[in-house]
């Protein structure tokens, strides 16, 4: 009988795991003032960037329609 006091501690049931893994998720859940403040930082810095990036391309777009001797279209 010494197999059984190897194991002293009785095994989790299905529902005691499901309630421990809500748990764990409900902790990784926790979001402070700090992380909110963080993330739409980031968020406005990748949006910054995107706009930046859509400007450039306008202007060389309307640059490259600008050059002399470039096709033209006039109505009159």
């Amino acid at each position: 009988m010494p197999d059984t006091a190897i194991d002293p501690i009785p095994k989790q049931g299905n529902f005691r795991r499901a309630l421990n893994a809500v748990g764990a998720w409900l902790q990784a859940l926790d979001y402070t003032g700090f992380d909110y403040t963080l993330d739409r930082t980031e968020r406005l810095e990748r949006e910054l960037a995107q706009l930046k990036e859509e400007l450039r391309q306008s202007r060389e777009a309307s640059s490259s329609d600008a050059r002399p001797g470039g096709a033209v279209n006039l109505e009159h």
